[in-house]
């Protein structure tokens, strides 16, 4: 076996479960969120882990306890927010409770599905050996949903439980915007600085790329995948599924005085402030607000037959920290 492949043991009477991760990504998606890059390892994923900056400690920490140099600083300055230390996800929580614990990257994280379901076929039968006797739970983020449900369509005695994480289980039409990436990365540079335009474009060309691949073609409502995907609910398995409704991912932030204090106000929220340079007719649902998560709406991320669905305040990325995640599969995996 030919896999980069981390196994956790925890503790002997606890289940055992497989993290099956996205489109692009690798197993650091799930060990080091804050250190892992994604979208074909274009993007820090950290990034979308940043919280808005507190006014009173950017002031004091730009400039010991100078204010005034600090304003001065800060005025001048362009932010995302602050960087958490550390994120709980549900690796980590599940690990720190005593679970046994399997995930692997993906020999081809932009190749077809079917390729990803014989490594999951190898992953399940390794798993078998090494706790043998056990309950497995699949945890799966976006593509990785579909993943399973395709290895699922053969009899899995041993898969006591089946979770999806922003699956687009009726297909995404993200792809159909890949052409307008090239406008979107002027408006970009149009807001931020001239020193950051090099890598903006290194990042969108990485973006339209996996956008405009086969891999995504593969995903799209009617495709021949989601046309001959034939599997059905299984009387044993628990069925559990998420969905986001949040389309922001990073925001942009200027500093800016008001009375007698240093605020960063947002200057553009990425997606949401360019979505009004692509044709009105051509945006499609997964990154409208309200309606998807950049990458999956919420009607597709619903798992035909699933016990519960929860459409969360949450977007493709910070739905695998969010805390009503969190406890929910936690109630679920202390049942198997």
């Amino acid at each position: 076996m030919n896999l980069d492949i981390t196994i956790h043991k925890g503790s002997p009477d606890r289940p055992v479960v497989i993290f099956i991760h996205g489109l692009g990504m690798d197993r650091h998606f799930w060990l080091d969120p804050l250190e892992t890059r994604i979208f074909g390892k274009s993007i820090p994923m950290k990034v979308f882990a940043a919280r808005r900056p507190r006014p009173e400690e950017a002031v004091l920490s730009a400039a010991g306890r100078d204010v005034q140099k600090a304003r001065a600083f800060l005025r001048k300055q362009i932010t995302i927010g602050q960087i958490p230390k550390k994120i709980n996800n549900l690796w980590s929580v599940l690990m720190e409770r005593g679970y046994n614990l399997v995930c692997w990257s993906q020999r081809r994280p932009v190749g077809p599905i079917g390729a990803a379901v014989e490594e999951l076929q190898e992953i399940s039968g390794l798993t078998s050996r090494v706790f043998p006797g056990k309950n497995i739970a699949l945890v799966c983020h976006s593509r990785g949903g579909l993943i399973a449900r395709k290895f699922m369509e053969k009899k899995r005695p041993n898969i006591k439980a089946l979770i999806t994480l922003s699956t687009p289980h009726k297909g995404s039409s993200l792809s159909l915007i890949g052409r307008h990436l090239s406008p979107l990365s002027v408006f970009i540079k149009g807001i931020l600085p001239g020193h950051t335009h090099g890598t903006i474009s290194n990042v969108m060309k990485s973006i339209g790329d996996l956008i405009e691949g086969t891999a995504l073609k593969e995903l799209m409502p009617g495709s021949d995948f989601f046309k001959n995907l034939g599997d059905t609910a299984v009387s044993g398995i628990s069925y559990l599924s998420f969905g986001g409704r949040k389309t922001e991912l990073v925001s942009v932030y200027k500093w800016k005085q008001e009375a007698r204090r240093m605020r960063a106000k947002p200057v553009m929220v990425i997606p949401d402030s360019m979505i009004k340079i692509i044709p009105a007719s051509l945006v499609p649902d997964e990154i409208i607000a309200g309606r998807g998560d950049v990458m999956v709406t919420v009607k597709s991320a619903v798992l035909p037959w699933a016990e519960r669905h929860y459409n969360l305040y949450a977007n493709h990325i910070s739905i695998t920290w969010n805390r009503k995640v969190i406890s929910t599969v936690l109630e679920l995996l202390d049942r198997l």
